[in-house]
């Protein structure tokens, strides 16, 4: 593929003593890794620092990326590490900033209504896609926030392909049963005892 191969070839150049190569990787690939990070932390300062640190580990660990690999499955890898971290040391500070965040763009926004109306759908979102169990999360996380194929999500959770179409599958159900607030009907396969 076109994009594996200039991967492969910036992280060979980086490799090989030319730092600025990199920035070809963090051009390419900052925003999703941004978005999948804003998709866990709620707060756009809190994901940019994150976003920075995955690509600062990204940058120190570029020996350990095998060629032939697929480097966006290897990176966002690092980013899910980076946030299970981030989420143990900072679990109790993450309202703090969630609530500074809020009412920064709260004071930003240009319709108030309409910015209150996708801040709540947003939160509705985030809650849905956190209660997931975590192996549905991750995987949604990744596809949807990450933008991964399937094939690069299985790379980055060490699953199968199929394994990872079925758990993107019931986390769909799941979240689709959760926004719409429908119960399914007892003896429906929707519930499970």
């Amino acid at each position: 593929m076109k994009g594996d191969q200039a991967d492969d070839d910036a992280v060979a150049r980086v490799l090989s003593g030319d730092r600025d190569a990199f920035r070809s990787l963090v051009d390419r690939y900052g925003q999703r890794i941004a978005a999948f990070c804003g998709s866990r932390l709620r707060s756009e300062d809190e994901a940019r620092d994150a976003a920075q640190e995955v690509f600062v580990r990204a940058y120190r660990s570029l020996g350990t990326f095998r060629r032939g690999e697929s480097f966006p499955a290897w990176l966002f890898a690092i980013a899910a590490n980076q946030l299970r971290t981030r989420f143990r040391v900072f679990a109790s500070d993450r309202h703090k900033v969630e609530a500074a965040g809020s009412e920064a763009a709260a004071a930003a926004a240009s319709d108030p209504a309409e910015e209150a109306a996708d801040a709540i759908r947003a939160q509705a979102l985030r809650r849905a896609v956190a209660a997931l169990p975590r192996d549905q999360r991750l995987p949604v996380e990744l596809y949807y926030f990450g933008e991964l194929s399937v094939a690069e999500v299985a790379r980055a959770l060490g699953l199968g392909e199929e394994a990872v179409k079925t758990r993107l599958f019931r986390a769909r159900k799941a979240l689709r049963i959760a926004l719409e607030g429908k119960q399914p009907r007892e003896g429906s396969r929707g519930i499970q005892k």
